[in-house]
Protein backbone atom coordinates (compact mmCIF):
# COMPACT_ATOMS: atom_id res chain seq x y z
CA UNK A 1 0.00 0.00 0.00
CA UNK A 2 2.55 2.49 0.75
CA UNK A 3 4.16 1.93 -2.80
CA UNK A 4 0.84 2.65 -4.37
CA UNK A 5 0.80 5.87 -2.48
CA UNK A 6 4.10 6.79 -3.28
CA UNK A 7 3.51 6.64 -6.70
CA UNK A 8 0.13 8.59 -6.65
CA UNK A 9 2.71 11.25 -5.25
CA UNK A 10 5.04 10.97 -7.71
CA UNK A 11 2.35 11.67 -10.37
CA UNK A 12 0.81 14.66 -8.30
CA UNK A 13 3.47 16.22 -7.97
CA UNK A 14 4.67 15.61 -11.94
CA UNK A 15 1.60 17.21 -12.98
CA UNK A 16 2.31 20.02 -10.53
CA UNK A 17 5.84 20.56 -12.67
CA UNK A 18 3.60 20.47 -15.80
CA UNK A 19 1.15 22.31 -14.75
CA UNK A 20 3.95 25.19 -13.79
CA UNK A 21 5.81 24.58 -17.54
CA UNK A 22 2.42 25.18 -19.27
CA UNK A 23 1.56 28.04 -17.36
CA UNK A 24 4.51 30.01 -17.95
CA UNK A 25 4.54 28.73 -21.98
CA UNK A 26 0.39 30.52 -21.70
CA UNK A 27 2.26 33.38 -20.17
CA UNK A 28 4.94 33.65 -23.27
CA UNK A 29 2.47 33.37 -26.26
CA UNK A 30 0.50 36.22 -24.52
CA UNK A 31 3.94 38.19 -24.68
CA UNK A 32 4.21 37.59 -28.30
CA UNK A 33 1.02 38.39 -28.99
CA UNK A 34 0.93 41.49 -27.16
CA UNK A 35 4.39 42.45 -29.39
CA UNK A 36 2.61 41.97 -32.40
CA UNK A 37 -0.16 43.85 -31.79
CA UNK A 38 2.28 46.82 -30.78
CA UNK A 39 4.01 46.46 -33.62
CA UNK A 40 1.15 46.22 -36.38
CA UNK A 41 -0.14 49.52 -34.15
CA UNK A 42 3.17 51.70 -34.84
CA UNK A 43 3.16 50.57 -38.68
CA UNK A 44 -0.15 51.82 -39.08
CA UNK A 45 0.58 55.22 -36.98
CA UNK A 46 3.97 55.41 -39.55
CA UNK A 47 1.98 54.68 -42.49
CA UNK A 48 -0.65 57.23 -41.60
CA UNK A 49 2.28 59.86 -41.10
CA UNK A 50 3.51 59.48 -44.78
CA UNK A 51 7.08 57.77 -43.19
CA UNK A 52 9.33 56.33 -45.91
CA UNK A 53 9.92 52.43 -45.35
CA UNK A 54 13.93 53.16 -43.59
CA UNK A 55 12.21 55.59 -41.22
CA UNK A 56 9.58 52.72 -40.40
CA UNK A 57 12.61 50.17 -40.16
CA UNK A 58 14.29 52.13 -37.86
CA UNK A 59 11.10 52.59 -35.35
CA UNK A 60 10.47 48.76 -35.63
CA UNK A 61 14.14 48.13 -34.49
CA UNK A 62 14.00 50.73 -32.29
CA UNK A 63 10.47 49.11 -30.62
CA UNK A 64 12.30 45.87 -30.62
CA UNK A 65 15.27 46.98 -28.77
CA UNK A 66 12.65 47.99 -25.80
CA UNK A 67 10.66 44.71 -25.92
CA UNK A 68 13.17 42.36 -26.66
CA UNK A 69 13.81 40.50 -29.27
CA UNK A 70 10.91 37.95 -30.97
CA UNK A 71 11.55 34.52 -30.87
CA UNK A 72 11.15 32.63 -34.27
CA UNK A 73 9.00 29.97 -32.64
CA UNK A 74 6.77 29.94 -30.01
CA UNK A 75 6.90 26.65 -27.78
CA UNK A 76 3.95 24.39 -27.95
CA UNK A 77 1.35 24.75 -25.60
CA UNK A 78 0.27 21.10 -23.90
CA UNK A 79 -2.77 20.61 -22.97
CA UNK A 80 -3.93 18.95 -19.06
CA UNK A 81 -4.77 15.68 -20.66
CA UNK A 82 -1.47 15.78 -22.89
CA UNK A 83 0.32 16.60 -19.06
CA UNK A 84 -1.47 13.28 -18.01
CA UNK A 85 -0.85 11.09 -20.53
CA UNK A 86 3.10 11.69 -20.47
CA UNK A 87 3.05 11.38 -16.49
CA UNK A 88 1.37 8.19 -16.85
CA UNK A 89 3.95 7.29 -19.52
CA UNK A 90 7.09 8.11 -17.29
CA UNK A 91 5.71 5.69 -14.63
CA UNK A 92 4.96 2.71 -16.16
CA UNK A 93 7.62 1.15 -14.29
CA UNK A 94 5.95 1.62 -11.26
CA UNK A 95 2.27 0.52 -12.52
CA UNK A 96 3.70 -2.47 -13.48
CA UNK A 97 5.33 -3.48 -10.56
CA UNK A 98 1.62 -2.46 -8.92
CA UNK A 99 0.06 -5.03 -11.20
CA UNK A 100 2.85 -7.61 -10.23
CA UNK A 101 0.46 -10.19 -7.97
CA UNK A 102 3.56 -10.97 -5.39
CA UNK A 103 4.12 -7.02 -5.13
CA UNK A 104 0.55 -5.68 -4.86
CA UNK A 105 -1.46 -5.53 -1.70
CA UNK A 106 -5.50 -5.38 -2.37
CA UNK A 107 -7.04 -2.77 -0.29
CA UNK A 108 -9.17 -5.04 2.35
CA UNK A 109 -13.11 -4.07 3.03
CA UNK A 110 -14.27 -4.47 6.71
CA UNK A 111 -18.01 -5.78 6.54
CA UNK A 112 -20.62 -6.84 9.57
CA UNK A 113 -23.49 -9.05 10.00
CA UNK A 114 -26.92 -6.84 8.17
CA UNK A 115 -29.97 -7.56 10.43
CA UNK A 116 -33.74 -5.68 10.50
CA UNK A 117 -34.49 -2.22 11.82
CA UNK A 118 -35.49 -2.66 15.61
CA UNK A 119 -36.96 -0.07 17.62
CA UNK A 120 -33.97 -0.47 19.86
CA UNK A 121 -31.83 1.10 16.47
CA UNK A 122 -34.02 4.56 18.17
CA UNK A 123 -31.34 4.80 20.83
CA UNK A 124 -32.24 6.01 24.37
CA UNK A 125 -33.65 4.23 27.12
CA UNK A 126 -37.16 4.36 26.38
CA UNK A 127 -36.57 6.60 23.28
CA UNK A 128 -37.88 9.90 21.87
CA UNK A 129 -40.55 8.30 18.95
CA UNK A 130 -43.97 7.82 21.04
CA UNK A 131 -47.42 8.31 19.58
CA UNK A 132 -50.25 8.47 22.24
CA UNK A 133 -53.84 7.87 21.23
CA UNK A 134 -56.33 10.51 21.68
CA UNK A 135 -58.81 10.19 24.61
CA UNK A 136 -61.12 7.18 25.56
CA UNK A 137 -63.80 6.91 27.59
CA UNK A 138 -61.85 3.69 29.02
CA UNK A 139 -59.09 5.59 29.96
CA UNK A 140 -61.03 7.08 33.47
CA UNK A 141 -63.62 6.12 35.30
CA UNK A 142 -66.26 8.30 33.71
CA UNK A 143 -70.16 8.20 33.02
CA UNK A 144 -71.56 7.78 36.63
CA UNK A 145 -75.05 8.97 37.11
CA UNK A 146 -74.87 12.39 38.73
CA UNK A 147 -77.19 14.51 40.83
CA UNK A 148 -77.73 16.83 38.42
CA UNK A 149 -79.38 14.42 36.34
CA UNK A 150 -82.23 14.08 38.85
CA UNK A 151 -83.09 17.79 39.44
CA UNK A 152 -83.56 20.62 36.77
CA UNK A 153 -81.13 23.60 36.13
CA UNK A 154 -82.78 27.36 36.67
CA UNK A 155 -80.85 30.43 34.88
CA UNK A 156 -80.39 33.67 37.30
CA UNK A 157 -79.37 36.88 35.80
CA UNK A 158 -77.14 37.60 39.50
CA UNK A 159 -75.39 35.72 42.19
CA UNK A 160 -78.51 36.44 44.45
CA UNK A 161 -81.54 34.94 44.11
CA UNK A 162 -84.54 35.08 46.68
CA UNK A 163 -87.38 32.85 46.81
CA UNK A 164 -90.38 32.18 49.02
CA UNK A 165 -91.37 28.73 50.73
CA UNK A 166 -94.91 28.79 51.99
CA UNK A 167 -94.68 27.95 56.13
CA UNK A 168 -96.09 24.69 57.83
CA UNK A 169 -98.61 25.34 58.68
CA UNK A 170 -99.12 27.60 55.54
CA UNK A 171 -101.53 29.80 57.54
CA UNK A 172 -104.78 30.45 59.32
CA UNK A 173 -108.29 29.96 58.40
CA UNK A 174 -109.99 27.53 55.90
CA UNK A 175 -112.69 27.61 53.01
CA UNK A 176 -115.75 26.16 54.03
CA UNK A 177 -119.63 26.55 52.70
CA UNK A 178 -121.25 29.20 53.87
CA UNK A 179 -125.00 29.55 53.71
CA UNK A 180 -126.85 32.41 51.34
CA UNK A 181 -126.14 35.71 53.25
CA UNK A 182 -123.53 34.45 55.25
CA UNK A 183 -120.26 36.05 55.88
CA UNK A 184 -117.46 34.20 54.09
CA UNK A 185 -114.28 32.74 55.72
CA UNK A 186 -111.10 34.36 56.00
CA UNK A 187 -107.70 32.35 54.65
CA UNK A 188 -104.74 34.23 55.04
CA UNK A 189 -100.74 32.35 53.67
CA UNK A 190 -97.57 33.12 55.49
CA UNK A 191 -94.17 32.75 53.76
CA UNK A 192 -90.43 33.21 54.48
CA UNK A 193 -88.20 34.28 51.91
CA UNK A 194 -84.87 32.37 50.90
CA UNK A 195 -82.02 34.27 50.36
CA UNK A 196 -79.74 31.38 47.89
CA UNK A 197 -75.99 32.87 47.59
CA UNK A 198 -74.50 31.13 44.08
CA UNK A 199 -71.12 30.65 44.26
CA UNK A 200 -68.00 29.33 42.21
CA UNK A 201 -67.32 25.59 41.46
CA UNK A 202 -63.62 26.24 40.40
CA UNK A 203 -60.53 24.07 39.54
CA UNK A 204 -57.19 24.71 37.71
CA UNK A 205 -54.75 22.39 35.93
CA UNK A 206 -51.19 23.60 35.21
CA UNK A 207 -49.72 21.92 32.03
CA UNK A 208 -46.31 22.32 30.04
CA UNK A 209 -46.63 23.64 26.69
CA UNK A 210 -44.27 20.44 25.77
CA UNK A 211 -46.52 18.08 27.35
CA UNK A 212 -49.17 19.73 25.16
CA UNK A 213 -47.15 19.58 21.88
CA UNK A 214 -45.72 15.56 22.81
CA UNK A 215 -48.97 14.28 24.31
CA UNK A 216 -51.54 14.53 22.05
CA UNK A 217 -54.51 13.25 23.97
CA UNK A 218 -53.90 15.94 26.88
CA UNK A 219 -55.70 18.68 24.73
CA UNK A 220 -58.86 16.50 24.78
CA UNK A 221 -58.09 14.52 27.90
CA UNK A 222 -58.28 17.38 30.44
CA UNK A 223 -61.48 19.25 30.21
CA UNK A 224 -62.89 15.85 29.71
CA UNK A 225 -61.73 15.13 32.81
CA UNK A 226 -61.87 17.67 34.19
CA UNK A 227 -65.68 18.18 33.61
CA UNK A 228 -66.00 14.73 35.40
CA UNK A 229 -64.25 16.33 38.42
CA UNK A 230 -66.15 19.16 39.15
CA UNK A 231 -69.46 17.29 38.45
CA UNK A 232 -68.39 14.70 41.02
CA UNK A 233 -67.94 17.97 43.51
CA UNK A 234 -71.27 18.94 42.56
CA UNK A 235 -72.47 15.09 43.25
CA UNK A 236 -70.88 15.21 47.17
CA UNK A 237 -71.84 19.07 47.63
CA UNK A 238 -75.03 19.14 46.75
CA UNK A 239 -76.33 15.55 48.03
CA UNK A 240 -74.54 16.55 51.72
CA UNK A 241 -76.76 19.88 51.13
CA UNK A 242 -80.09 17.97 50.70
CA UNK A 243 -79.47 15.39 53.01
CA UNK A 244 -78.69 18.10 55.62
CA UNK A 245 -82.11 19.95 54.51
CA UNK A 246 -84.14 17.61 54.00
CA UNK A 247 -87.51 16.94 56.76
CA UNK A 248 -90.00 14.54 55.49
CA UNK A 249 -91.11 11.71 57.87
CA UNK A 250 -88.95 8.26 58.24
CA UNK A 251 -91.53 6.32 60.06
CA UNK A 252 -92.88 3.47 58.96
CA UNK A 253 -95.36 0.27 60.19
CA UNK A 254 -94.05 -1.95 62.84
CA UNK A 255 -92.26 -4.60 61.01
CA UNK A 256 -91.36 -2.73 58.05
CA UNK A 257 -87.89 -4.01 57.70
CA UNK A 258 -86.49 -5.05 54.52
CA UNK A 259 -85.63 -2.42 51.86
CA UNK A 260 -88.91 -2.69 49.75
CA UNK A 261 -90.69 -2.51 52.48
CA UNK A 262 -89.40 0.47 53.97
CA UNK A 263 -89.07 2.64 50.44
CA UNK A 264 -93.28 1.57 50.27
CA UNK A 265 -93.78 3.07 53.30
CA UNK A 266 -91.36 6.29 52.39
CA UNK A 267 -93.77 6.63 49.01
CA UNK A 268 -96.84 6.15 51.38
CA UNK A 269 -95.20 9.55 53.66
CA UNK A 270 -94.38 11.71 50.60
CA UNK A 271 -98.29 11.42 49.21
CA UNK A 272 -99.29 12.27 52.56
CA UNK A 273 -97.80 15.30 52.49
CA UNK A 274 -98.74 16.41 49.14
CA UNK A 275 -96.10 15.54 47.26
CA UNK A 276 -95.09 13.03 44.05
CA UNK A 277 -92.03 11.09 44.73
CA UNK A 278 -90.13 10.80 41.13
CA UNK A 279 -87.03 8.98 41.89
CA UNK A 280 -85.33 7.12 44.36
CA UNK A 281 -80.97 7.80 45.19
CA UNK A 282 -79.38 4.53 46.93
CA UNK A 283 -76.07 3.90 47.41
CA UNK A 284 -75.06 1.06 45.16
CA UNK A 285 -74.85 -1.63 48.42
CA UNK A 286 -78.83 -0.57 49.44
CA UNK A 287 -79.23 -0.85 45.54
CA UNK A 288 -77.98 -4.72 45.26
CA UNK A 289 -79.70 -5.55 48.89
CA UNK A 290 -83.60 -4.64 47.35
CA UNK A 291 -82.83 -6.70 44.32
CA UNK A 292 -81.39 -9.76 46.41
CA UNK A 293 -84.40 -9.25 48.71
CA UNK A 294 -85.62 -12.50 50.61
CA UNK A 295 -89.18 -11.87 52.91
CA UNK A 296 -87.92 -11.91 56.94
CA UNK A 297 -84.29 -11.05 56.40
CA UNK A 298 -83.47 -7.38 56.63
CA UNK A 299 -79.20 -7.37 56.38
CA UNK A 300 -77.57 -10.97 56.08
CA UNK A 301 -79.04 -14.10 53.31
CA UNK A 302 -80.78 -16.52 54.42
CA UNK A 303 -78.57 -19.85 52.75
CA UNK A 304 -81.32 -21.64 50.88
CA UNK A 305 -84.18 -18.95 50.26
CA UNK A 306 -84.73 -17.79 47.07
CA UNK A 307 -84.87 -13.79 46.50
CA UNK A 308 -88.48 -13.15 46.73
CA UNK A 309 -88.61 -9.42 45.74
CA UNK A 310 -92.82 -8.10 45.65
CA UNK A 311 -94.72 -7.53 42.85
CA UNK A 312 -94.14 -3.90 43.53
CA UNK A 313 -90.49 -3.97 43.12
CA UNK A 314 -89.77 -4.33 39.24
CA UNK A 315 -86.47 -4.64 37.03
CA UNK A 316 -87.17 -3.61 32.92
CA UNK A 317 -85.28 -4.76 30.36
CA UNK A 318 -82.74 -1.83 30.78
CA UNK A 319 -81.67 -3.20 34.03
CA UNK A 320 -83.59 -0.05 35.59
CA UNK A 321 -85.08 -0.70 39.12
CA UNK A 322 -88.65 0.08 39.97
CA UNK A 323 -90.74 0.78 43.04
CA UNK A 324 -94.02 1.18 42.15
CA UNK A 325 -93.10 2.49 39.02
CA UNK A 326 -90.49 4.97 40.57
CA UNK A 327 -86.87 4.43 39.33
CA UNK A 328 -84.04 3.18 42.02
CA UNK A 329 -80.72 4.87 40.74
CA UNK A 330 -77.89 3.35 42.67
CA UNK A 331 -75.09 6.56 42.81
CA UNK A 332 -71.53 6.56 44.11
CA UNK A 333 -72.22 9.96 45.89
CA UNK A 334 -74.37 9.04 48.55
CA UNK A 335 -72.42 7.04 51.59
CA UNK A 336 -73.03 2.95 52.29
CA UNK A 337 -76.75 2.98 53.37
CA UNK A 338 -78.35 6.14 52.57
CA UNK A 339 -80.72 7.02 50.71
CA UNK A 340 -83.18 9.94 48.98
CA UNK A 341 -86.34 9.86 48.20
CA UNK A 342 -88.12 12.77 47.05
CA UNK A 343 -90.05 14.63 44.45
CA UNK A 344 -87.26 16.18 42.63
CA UNK A 345 -89.18 19.00 41.15
CA UNK A 346 -89.19 20.58 44.14
CA UNK A 347 -84.95 21.41 44.16
CA UNK A 348 -83.07 23.00 41.19
CA UNK A 349 -80.01 23.85 40.57
CA UNK A 350 -79.26 27.78 40.17
CA UNK A 351 -76.73 29.14 38.04
CA UNK A 352 -75.37 32.46 37.08
CA UNK A 353 -72.78 31.76 34.74
CA UNK A 354 -72.67 27.98 33.18
CA UNK A 355 -69.39 25.81 32.20
CA UNK A 356 -66.66 27.52 31.65
CA UNK A 357 -63.16 26.92 30.51
CA UNK A 358 -60.31 29.00 29.53
CA UNK A 359 -56.32 28.98 29.64
CA UNK A 360 -53.90 31.53 29.94
CA UNK A 361 -50.19 31.76 30.64
CA UNK A 362 -50.34 34.69 32.62
CA UNK A 363 -51.11 32.93 36.15
CA UNK A 364 -48.25 33.06 39.35
CA UNK A 365 -44.71 32.59 37.17
CA UNK A 366 -45.80 29.66 34.78
CA UNK A 367 -45.75 32.68 32.08
CA UNK A 368 -41.33 32.26 32.49
CA UNK A 369 -41.80 28.38 32.94
CA UNK A 370 -43.49 27.95 29.26
CA UNK A 371 -46.55 26.09 31.16
CA UNK A 372 -50.24 26.78 30.67
CA UNK A 373 -53.08 27.07 33.53
CA UNK A 374 -56.50 25.57 32.30
CA UNK A 375 -59.80 26.78 34.63
CA UNK A 376 -62.88 25.40 34.44
CA UNK A 377 -65.71 26.52 36.28
CA UNK A 378 -69.66 27.32 37.27
CA UNK A 379 -70.96 29.68 39.26
CA UNK A 380 -73.94 28.03 40.68
CA UNK A 381 -75.98 26.88 44.09
CA UNK A 382 -78.59 24.22 45.10
CA UNK A 383 -82.20 25.81 45.52
CA UNK A 384 -84.69 23.59 48.10
CA UNK A 385 -87.68 24.58 47.87
CA UNK A 386 -90.02 22.40 49.80
CA UNK A 387 -87.29 20.46 51.85
CA UNK A 388 -90.37 17.92 53.60
CA UNK A 389 -90.98 16.93 49.61
CA UNK A 390 -87.38 15.08 50.33
CA UNK A 391 -86.79 11.99 52.95
CA UNK A 392 -83.51 10.26 53.82
CA UNK A 393 -82.36 7.77 55.80
CA UNK A 394 -80.16 4.89 56.16
CA UNK A 395 -80.81 1.33 55.18
CA UNK A 396 -78.94 -1.56 56.55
Amino acid sequence: MEQEIKMLEEIKAGLDERSKEYKSVVDAQGKLVKQAEDLSTAVTELQKKGATIEEMQGEIKELKAKTGRIKGQAQQVISVSQLISDTIAEQKANFAAVMDGSKFTPVKMETKAVGPILSTNLGGTTGNYLSYLDWRPGMEPIGQFHFRDMVRTIQSETDFVRFPRANTPIGEGSFGRTAEGSTKPQVDRDYTMIDLTLQTFAGYAIVSRQSLRNIVFLQSWLPTSMMDQLADQEDTTFANTLVSAATGSTTAPTGFTGAPELLIAYIANLIKAKYRPNGIAVASDVWQRLLVFQPGRSTTPVAGVPYSNPFVVTVDTNGTVRVLGIPVYPVNWLPPTRIIIGDWTKAAIVQSEGLTMRQSDSHAEIFTSNEIAFLLERTENLAIFRPDAFITTTIS
